[in-house]
């Protein structure tokens, strides 16, 4: 489940179904990565039909279970392989032994006490968790939870090499990092740089400075990330030091640009549901020059039971505070309106459906946080990149 998802059984790849992005593979995905604790129907739900008709979700979850069955039936899996539900919780059930490569790596992770175990945890990491499957809220959580493991195998690896005094060894450690996991914080960037200043390459460390700026910037970020930034002083310091060197005057530029003072704007925009939808249709026609994903998300309050607000006093009460939970939650470019009595629009420029999803996580921690258990949100999403140029 690592990079890519696959099957096997008996030494062959099992196929199970064309359709790589179906729903009841996402729910296999999630029974086989729950093991013996399986997964509560709240929890298949909240996952798989976030957005969905309530009315509707019980026939949905049976027709699921009924699907995946009949799937796993038709697979090459021994015939006893299938699903099982025991109160209320669903089970992925076979006579034989589930071995996931995430078992594998979390158990060496664990067991990771010295150079070698470290060694063996992050051969084992071959990339995040089915970054195929966007939208499922369960997974995403596991996908972080996993990558947070492997940079902290990372992170032990690079004590280790900078104690040898080995850069060429951290240089090839952060490189391979960077094309196995993102990096969300600068962290990988930072390691980066850092080990090639100790090589000698500062021009090469500027350059990684350089491209991890723009990168930021392009997601609508509003200043850099902690650690990327606190790289600047020692690159600075090796730039002075470098005589009739252009590197301290490239690097001055990159920082007068990345730190560049929005006090004034920070926060997100709201505006009035007019201005909302011009601006959405701006960014729709903007597409063919600026083709980076582009998420419009509808967010609704519910009651704890999952049911819409009825009572208006609890409308005017809850939408205050989902209004401040998104205001807190979005980045800097993001912008938001209302839709109505309980529902926000969203529209997320730079983001994709699994950028959608994390933002969604953090405004539901933030409403949590205000409201309690008295409210939840769910959300919809559309991303404006699938649209035809008819649409809208």
């Amino acid at each position: 489940m690592l990079r890519d998802f696959a099957v096997v059984f008996d030494g062959r790849t099992v196929a199970l179904g064309k359709n790589t992005g179906a729903k009841f593979l996402s729910f296999l995905q999630m029974l086989i990565l729950a093991g013996d604790q399986g997964a509560s129907r709240e929890e298949i739900i909240d996952s798989l039909f976030a957005g969905e008709d309530l009315a509707n979700i019980t026939n949905s979850l049976n027709n699921l279970v009924y699907q995946s069955r009949r799937q796993l039936q038709r697979s090459a899996l021994p015939e006893d392989t299938g699903i099982r539900k025991e109160k209320n919780r669903y089970f992925f059930s076979s006579s034989l032994p589930v071995v996931t490569d995430v078992r594998l790596f979390n158990e060496a992770a664990r067991d990771a006490h010295d150079e070698d175990g470290l060694k063996a945890a992050f051969s084992l990491y071959h990339g995040d968790l089915l970054p195929s499957v966007t939208g499922n809220a369960g997974i995403t959580e596991l996908r972080n939870a996993l990558r947070k493991d492997y940079k902290a195998v990372v992170a032990g690896l690079s004590a280790i090499l900078i104690k040898k005094r080995d850069p060429a060894g951290l240089t090839a450690l952060y490189n391979e990092a960077m094309q196995t996991t993102i990096s969300e914080d600068g962290d990988l960037e930072a390691g980066l740089i850092s080990a090639l200043l100790d090589a000698g390459d500062a021009h090469a460390a500027l350059k990684h400075y350089n491209k991890a700026l723009r990168r930021y910037q392009s997601q609508g970020i509003g200043s850099i990330p902690d650690r990327l930034e606190a790289c600047a002083p020692r690159l600075l310091a090796v730039g002075a030091a470098e005589q009739g060197s252009s590197l301290k005057t490239q690097l001055l530029d990159v920082m007068a640009t990345a730190n560049e003072k929005t006090a004034e704007w920070d926060g997100a925009f709201y505006c009035n549901y007019p201005s909302f939808i011009d601006a959405v249709k701006l960014q729709r026609r903007n597409l063919p020059r600026d083709p980076r994903p582009v998420t419009l998300m509808l967010l609704t309050l519910v009651d704890y039971e999952g049911k819409p607000l009825r009572m208006e006093r609890k409308q005017i009460l809850y939408s205050g505070e989902l209004q401040d939970a998104i205001r807190g939650a979005l980045r800097i470019g993001d912008s938001f309106t209302r839709h109505d009595e309980t529902g926000f629009l969203i529209l997320l420029p730079g983001a994709d459906e699994e950028n959608a999803v994390a933002i969604y996580s953090r405004i539901a921690r933030k409403l949590k946080e205000k409201a309690g258990s008295n409210a939840a949100v769910r959300y919809r999403m559309l991303s404006l990149n699938s649209l035809d140029q008819d649409q809208l």
